[in-house]
Order: structure tokens, then C-alpha cells, then sequence
């Protein structure tokens, strides 16, 4: 299957989908305030007339992460004649079969009552479909969140009528008839005013996939505010199709075995199956978007691959910017070819160098960075650059300057990086040998390459730390990401920790000279220009454990917080009250969903009162991690300590 490897290893991003089915009901995605896609797994018969193959049933549906699971109830004495039901060898051989298997089929109150119960304590609504009048009052002594007709009956109008006095939702299956009919249909819904949801289905188990015409849901907008899809046959992706046309329920059949004998086995899905389906389709909702959004690694890649201005001589300031004083070479950290039209014939406003990159900065009024106006915040603030950029920053004497460092800088000799006044902060390099500095890896030269450097790191600063003031602080990311979403989350965090801890042990320092500080790193970074999955070093309770096996502190990072918080619905202050007593080090920068980091104060979802409210007894030091918040003379960095002036009673 071409999305195999997801299946329901996703459960990291969702956190059991179960979350999203206690908040979003079905009313939300018939009144259409939602776009999440409301799944139900058709059990129907396929309990074989034993409750506890329906319980079981139920629950491998809620692993698979369904909103709702469906039963059918039927008085057969109701549906047909006397004589055949007395007699089913009358009837041609479908319908002897059909009889036949009926009769062993029904479940007892006792059985609903048990499945009502189940359902109930795992947060999934029933649905129940009713052949007859008496079936119809059977399950109205259940809470059932809407009414499923079936095909077969979607021109039964007295059953119609009755089920639309029970003034519930009412979802109709639209097999076995053409459009003309469904058409002839909705004129009877519209004057009864039922209120009536279409689902596009084809009567046959399986169903050919050449019978499906599932662009006919395009037909059914025009006939239901709502759409679904009630499919019949094999495998997994014409739901997810169904999904990216615009329907908003799906309904498949669940069984646990597709080789037994019985009316619908053969056209339903097995557990694994419907994990692939129900995950897939939550990937879709992800990618539903209708905007062109250029998102950070998309950043990163332009600037790698983009060309941009470079000065060809030196330019004083004054001049007017013209063509004969930049080319165009990448990197693209300057102005690009669609921007030029709007600086050119401009005042240049800062002298630049030649082979120095012209962006925006140089045709604006920039505060240069010896003019920035800083508060005295409580907490001991600071500021984050590369080594290259401290001449231009140490003119401030922050209180603490953090290194954001590269595999070269560790390694190569350094001069003039000093500063009495300040405090040093490293952060040690998240790639080493163009691979992710990892010591939960299971590639053992990833591991040692990685131990390599964080040792190169820890000498590094020590070193570094004669020439500023008090003792250093080194900020690490110890890894524990993967590629592809991984298998059995808790075990996989589990043993992840268990590696760091083991290989953390292989580090040389002395905690008197040097505080080491692991950052708790958010579920979705940007590594290596693409997105990965987090697993180590971002719940709460595995950083904990780790600080408090080696005694350590930790540096707390606000945004990567919050997207865990975001991903996995948790609230961001209980995360910062278990934390608190273990942070040394702040990164704060504002959040959007589960993987926009990096944001400017403000712009995101981050509210920060709280958490600096409840962090204002803890002895930290921070510093603003905005997204190229270093460019432009650190214009965006600038803009975020003052912002951050609104908490100087916290902060």
C-alpha cells in the first residue's frame, strides 16, 4: 500500500483520535463548522450474532480512531412475507440465502444494552441502521447520534417518515438507485422537511471499481449541503479519494476476518486496514488547504537555492541602487529577481561592501545594533548570534550571549570571542557529517559521530568560558527523531531515553565547570530540508527523568512547548508547572499549529502571560529564538525584546 507506513503510527500527531471525537460531534460536520471528516465503521452484521465478536469489534474500531461504529436492527417478521420467512426455499437463491442468515444475525437487547455501555465509556457514538417501524423504536431506547437508512430504503417513505419524527439526523445511503430517482427522492425529503445527509454507495459486496462513479459526490453537493461516501469494496483508498472530493462521512464495513463465510465480509476492511484508512484520511485533512503558504523548510531551500543581490563594488550610502552594482548568486538571503523592481532607483541608506549581500535592510531606516534601546529585565536577558556576528552585538554587554554553532565552529581555532561582562551560552551543533546529532540513534557511527562533537562541544566552552564571565551553559538537542512516524509510541520514547541515557554516560565533563542543559525539542522540526517526527527529549516526564538522572537542568523552549502541546492537546501550563524547577535556560519565540516555530512575538497562538507568570520565582537566563531574526542588522530579534517589554515584570 503506497501509505503503509503510516498506518496508525500517526497516534504521536493525534494522541488517539479519540481527543478530536469527544470535541467534534457529528452536528458540527452536518452544520459544517468543522472540516474534520466524521469516519464510521460499519460492524452491521459482521458480529456473526455473538455480542462478544461485536465488543471486540467496537474496540479495534476505536483503535483505528473511528468517530462512530454502526450496528443494523432488524424484525425480519416486519420486512417479509409469512410464507417466506416460513419457507425461505421459495424464494429465488439470494433471497433464501439473505433469509436464512437473518434469522441467525439479531442481537438481543441485552447484547445493545452491553454495546451502548461500551461505546459510552470509549467516546464513540452509535449509529444505528432500521429495516422496520419496530426496529425504528428499538434503538431510540439507545443513544444514538443519528439514524443510518439504508439503501434499500431510500424510497421507503412511510419508514422515512417515521424515522424523521425521532427528529434526529438522518444519513441515507443512495445504492441500488439512478439519479433520476434520488432526484424524485429529494423532492419527498424537502417536503417533509427530513433532515437528510447523501451518501454516494453501490449496492454490491464488493463493489467493481469500475461501478464506484465516485465523481457523482460532485452530483450529490447539489443535492445535500453534506456529502458521504458508504463504500462497498475492497481496500483502503476510495474513501480517502471520496475525502479529496469533498465528502464528510465515510462508512466502511469492519470485520475481523475477510475469509469467513457470511452476507458482507468480502466487502469489508480488517483492522490493519481501516488504521491505514483512518490515518491516511487525517494526513488528508492536513492537506486540505486552499492557500499557498511557504512554509520553513520551503524558507530554508529558497535561500539555499534562490539567487539574490551581491554587491559588485563597494557602495557608499546615498548612492542610487542600479543595476550595474549587484549579481545575482545564491545564497538567496537578499533581494531576489521578482523584488528588484521595487529598489531599484532607490537611496541606499547604509554603506555596503563589495561581495556583501544587499537585502532590504540597506534601504531602510535600520537601528543599528549599537543604538538598540534594551530594558533591565528581572530575569537575565540576552542575545543570540553566530561567532562571526559578536563584534557587531558585544558593543551591547548583554548580560548572557548564546553561540548558535555549527560542526566547523567546534572545531575550528577561534580569537577575539571574549567578553567580561557576559555570560557564555553555547548551543552545540544539530548536524554533524550532514547527519543529525542523535545519541538515541540505532546507527552506532551516527551515535559516535554525535558524541564526538558534543564532547568537542563541552571542551569548546569550557575553553571559551575563560573569556567571559561565570560559568558556561551548554544548550543540546540529544535527538530521538525519525524520518517516518514510528511503531508503539510509548515503547519507541521509552527506548529512545533509555539510549540517551546510556550514551549521555560516555561524556567526559565536570558539572563544576560547565552546566550542561537538553532542550525539549517540539514534534515536527525541520531538519535537513524536510520535516521529521519527534519522539525523544519532548515529553515532559522523559526530560525529567534524564535531568534527574545525571542532575541537570534543562533548557526550556517556549515555542517547542507549545507545539507539543498544539499536537498533542495538552495545556502548555501544566507542562511549565512539572518543568519549572528543572529550567536554567529560556528560548521564547511565539508558535503556529504543530510546526511553525520560530515565530515573532504576537504572530502566533503562544499566550505568555501564564507561563512567565508561573516561571517568575525560577532563576533562568533567555534570549528570543526568532526565525532570521539574526538579519537584517537583527532587526527581527530587536523587535521581540521589545515586544517582550509587556512581561518585564516577569521576565
Amino acid at each position: 500500500m503506497i501509505f503503509a507506513f503510516y498506518k496508525i503510527n500517526m497516534l504521536f500527531i493525534f494522541k488517539r483520535i479519540s481527543i478530536l471525537v469527544i470535541i467534534i460531534m457529528l452536528d458540527q460536520v452536518l452544520n459544517k463548522t468543522t472540516e474534520h471528516v466524521y469516519i464510521i465503521a460499519e460492524i452491521g452484521i459482521n458480529h456473526n450474532g455473538n455480542v462478544d465478536t461485536a465488543i471486540e469489534l467496537i474496540k479495534k474500531a476505536y483503535e483505528a480512531g473511528v468517530d462512530a461504529v454502526k450496528f443494523q436492527k432488524r424484525n425480519i417478521d416486519e420486512i417479509y412475507t409469512k410464507k417466506l420467512i416460513n419457507d425461505p426455499n421459495q424464494g429465488e437463491w439470494n433471497i433464501e440465502y439473505l433469509i436464512n442468515e437473518l434469522k441467525l444475525l439479531e442481537l438481543s437487547k441485552d447484547d445493545y444494552d452491553l454495546i451502548s455501555k461500551t461505546c459510552k465509556e470509549l467516546n464513540l457514538d452509535l449509529i444505528i441502521t432500521p429495516f422496520d417501524i419496530s426496529s425504528v423504536d428499538f434503538i431510540m431506547n439507545y443513544n444514538v447520534k443519528a439514524i443510518k437508512n439504508a439503501s434499500c430504503n431510500m424510497t421507503n417513505y412511510k419508514l422515512l417518515d417515521y424515522i424523521s419524527s425521532k427528529e434526529l439526523p438522518v444519513l441515507i445511503s443512495t445504492g441500488m438507485w439512478s439519479d433520476d430517482e434520488i432526484v424524485e427522492s429529494l423532492k419527498y425529503f424537502k417536503e417533509k422537511n427530513i433532515n437528510y445527509t447523501l451518501l454516494l454507495s453501490n449496492s454490491t459486496y464488493p463493489c467493481p471499481y469500475e461501478d464506484i462513479n465516485i465523481e457523482y459526490i460532485n452530483t450529490l453537493k447539489k443535492y445535500s449541503d453534506v456529502v458521504g461516501y458508504s463504500g462497498h469494496e475492497k481496500g483502503t483508498f476510495i474513501p480517502i479519494a471520496a475525502v479529496a472530493l469533498g465528502a464528510k462521512i465515510i462508512e466502511k464495513h469492519i470485520t475481523l476476518d475477510k475469509t469467513q463465510e457470511g452476507l458482507d465480509h468480502k466487502a469489508s476492511m480488517e483492522p490493519d486496514e481501516w488504521k491505514e484508512m483512518v490515518c491516511n484520511i487525517r494526513l488528508l485533512e492536513k492537506a486540505m488547504g486552499n492557500n499557498k503558504v511557504v512554509n520553513q523548510a520551503e524558507m530554508l531551500a529558497k535561500q539555499s537555492f534562490c539567487v539574490s543581490t551581491y554587491a559588485t563594488r563597494n557602495i557608499t550610502e546615498g548612492e542610487i541602487f542600479s543595476d550595474e552594482m549587484y549579481i545575482l548568486q545564491a545564497p538567496g538571503k537578499g533581494i531576489l529577481q521578482n523584488q528588484l523592481k521595487d529598489f531599484l532607483g532607490k537611496k541606499i541608506k547604509r554603506n555596503i561592501k563589495i561581495n556583501e549581500c544587499i537585502d532590504s535592510s540597506f534601504f531602510e531606516e535600520t537601528i543599528q545594533i549599537k543604538d538598540w534601546q534594551i530594558r533591565n529585565f528581572k530575569k537575565i536577558w540576552g542575545l543570540k548570534c553566530r561567532f562571526h556576528d559578536f563584534p557587531k552585538y558585544s558593543v551591547l554587554s548583554a548580560p548572557i550571549v548564546e553561540f548558535h554553532c555549527s560542526q566547523k565552529d567546534m572545531y575550528d581555532s577561534l580569537t577575539g570571542v571574549m567578553s567580561k561582562s557576559s555570560q557564555l551560552v553555547v548551543h552545540a551543533p544539530e548536524i554533524v557529517d550532514k547527519m543529525l546529532v542523535d545519541i538515541c540513534s540505532d546507527k552506532e557511527y551516527q551515535v559516535t559521530r554525535s558524541l564526538d562533537i558534543l564532547q568537542h562541544s563541552i571542551n569548546r566552552t569550557i575553553e571559551l568560558s575563560k573569556n567571559f564571565k561565570g560559568k558556561p551553559k551548554l544548550v543540546v538537542h540529544f535527538g530521538g527523531m525519525l524520518r517516518e512516524p514510528g511503531v508503539d509510541i510509548d515503547e519507541l520514547q521509552k527506548r529512545l531515553l533509555n539510549k540517551a541515557i546510556t550514551n549521555f554516560k560516555k561524556l567526559k565533563f565536570d558539572n563544576d565547570l560547565i552546566d550542561i542543559l537538553p532542550e525539549n525539542l517540539p514534534p515536527k522540526p525541520w531538519y535537513l530540508g524536510g520535516e521529521w517526527n519527534q519522539y525523544g527529549f519532548m515529553k515532559e516526564d522523559d526530560i525529567m527523568t534524564f535531568c534527574d538522572r545525571f542532575n541537570l537542568k534543562m533548557t526550556f523552549d517556549i515555542c517547542h512547548a507549545k507545539l507539543y502541546c498544539n499536537c498533542c492537546n495538552k495545556n502548555i501550563n501544566d507542562y511549565v508547572k512539572k518543568i519549572k524547577n528543572y529550567v536554567s535556560h529560556v528560548h521564547i519565540s511565539d508558535t503556529q499549529g504543530i510546526n511553525g516555530e520560530g515565530i515573532q512575538i504576537y504572530e502566533g497562538d503562544t499566550d505568555f502571560k501564564p507561563i512567565f507568570e508561573e516561571l517568575k520565582d525560577i532563576d533562568y537566563s533567555w534570549v528570543t529564538e526568532i526565525w532570521a531574526g539574526h538579519l537584517n542588522n537583527g532587526k527581527e530579534q530587536y523587535k521581540s525584546m521589545q515586544l517582550l517589554d509587556d512581561f518585564n515584570e516577569y521576565i
